[in-house]
């Protein structure tokens, strides 16, 4: 995406400042949006049903709409928009998304149902993207660590009750949803952490990245109470997901690259360690139980879908089959809809392929590689608090551990997983922004339009 060469951070941030007496402040409502995560799962309101699968809105989908709807007003009273790389790269992706859906009406003999429910998650894939948008465009960087204090409590939060759902409430979503089709909606996990995610892989990777973000912040030189490092360590194990874990351990590499091995992180992972020790007798007898130490129907299964991906992706290498157009595609090639999980399709970047092709694949990559090379230049500014440049390592680390992560389950176009990694790279932007020292371009036109220098 092209640039104007200047940043836009003063003038974004003097002009969000200058909101009327008595309006809401956005950031009020982006750690509102973010304190809700906690309700999840619990709060599903049905709204139409594809015959094998409800389609529900989520108490979190209205409260994330008010702060873009909020957002959205406060960019038009202000005359100011920021865009940036990434939502170039996001917009264009999602513009080969929504062609490539279209073209697979011929191509595939879809319904203009079957159409209307792929774009439908197209739409909610945007609708996430958009917060990102709202935070970079009406969020300062002093605010920063007040949002991140928000999510950190709602992982916290997450974490804490998982840890009692897991001791006293075993097959917590049959006990939420009665009337629910065992493994065909949710499946039982026994005693496993689901938390209100209500499945123990997506827990998994929303408390990893938690934790990552709280390594990367101590790792830069910012205080991280110890009991939080350990509730979530031990909210992650007792989700006995082997995917989760996997993603946490490439994640905390991709810190130890970045920022080397600190006399914090060195405590932080001694204590870890010795923890795991004490209790690793009970935490091998609990993964045992979940045959977490040989190869069972899951990962059969998962090879399975890997092999019809790849399958797909060879017969449409170039812009795929179309966003989410996968439950319906499948049974072309003569491959059944059974459950809810077979609307997608686990492979984590082989999805994104599938559905968008190789030319929607580089776009994807395009938009994290921009991410990246943003945080970098904020982790690496002596400038920036330790806070600050932890966030930034914690925005990187968290991309290849949710790449591995969606290997084993479609985790990069889960809704919570996509809030909470939007809202983390924008507040990267934030922090960079409020750098920014060339002078801005002025325009003419009534809504000023200035696009973020992202080269490093």
């Amino acid at each position: 995406m092209s640039s104007f060469g200047a940043d836009a951070g003063a003038l974004a941030d003097r002009e969000v400042a200058s909101r009327s007496p008595g309006e809401v402040r956005i950031v009020h409502l982006v750690r509102a949006a973010l304190a809700l995560l906690v309700i999840a799962n619990l709060g599903r309101i049905p709204v139409f049903s594809t015959g094998q699968r409800d389609v529900p809105i989520l108490v979190n989908d209205l409260v994330v709409g008010a702060t873009i709807a909020a957002g959205i007003l406060a960019m038009v009273a202000h005359r100011t928009l920021v865009v940036d790389r990434v939502m170039g790269f996001a917009l264009v992706f999602a513009g080969v998304g929504a062609l490539s859906a279209v073209l697979s009406i011929p191509r595939f003999g879809l319904s203009s149902f079957d159409v209307a429910v792929s774009l439908a998650y197209l739409a909610r894939w945007l609708f996430y993207f958009a917060i990102y948008v709202v935070v970079v465009n009406t969020v300062r960087a002093r605010d920063a660590e007040a949002v991140w204090r928000a999510l950190e409590t709602a992982v916290l939060l997450f974490a804490a009750f998982g840890v009692f759902q897991s001791a006293f409430l075993p097959d917590f979503a049959q006990t939420v949803y009665p009337d629910s089709r065992r493994y065909l909606d949710w499946d039982p996990q026994g005693h496993r952490l689901v938390s209100t995610f209500l499945d123990p892989n997506f827990a998994g990777a929303f408390i990893a990245i938690g934790l990552l973000v709280s390594l990367s912040r101590l790792a830069a030189g910012a205080s991280v109470a110890s009991w939080k490092l350990i509730l979530l360590t031990l909210a992650m194990l007792l989700t006995a997901s082997r995917s989760s874990i996997l993603a946490f351990l490439v994640g905390g590499f991709t810190i130890l690259a970045i920022r080397g091995m600190s006399r914090q992180l060195l405590r932080a992972i001694g204590v870890g360690v010795l923890l795991l020790a004490l209790a690793a007798p009970k935490l091998i007898a609990f993964a045992r139980a979940y045959n977490k130490f040989q190869i069972d129907a899951s990962a059969l299964q998962r090879l399975s879908s890997w092999s019809h991906g790849l399958q797909v992706l060879g017969d449409h290498p170039v812009i795929g089959i179309g966003f989410n157009t996968w439950g319906f595609v499948q049974e072309r090639y003569g491959w059944p809809r059974l459950f809810a999980a077979t609307y997608g399709l686990d492979g984590g970047l082989l999805f994104i392929a599938v559905l968008t092709g190789f030319v929607g694949l580089a776009l994807y990559l395009l938009m994290l590689w921009s991410v990246c090379t943003r945080a970098r230049r904020v982790w690496r500014d002596p400038r920036n608090p330790e806070g600050h440049r932890g966030l930034a390592i914690g925005a990187v680390a968290v991309i290849p551990a949710i790449i591995v992560h969606s290997i084993f389950i479609n985790s990069l176009l889960f809704p919570f997983v996509m809030e909470t990694l939007w809202v983390l790279w924008a507040l990267v932007v934030c922090v960079d922004r409020a750098r920014a020292a060339e002078p801005l371009p002025r325009t003419r036109v009534p809504v000023r339009l200035v696009a973020l220098a992202d080269a490093t």
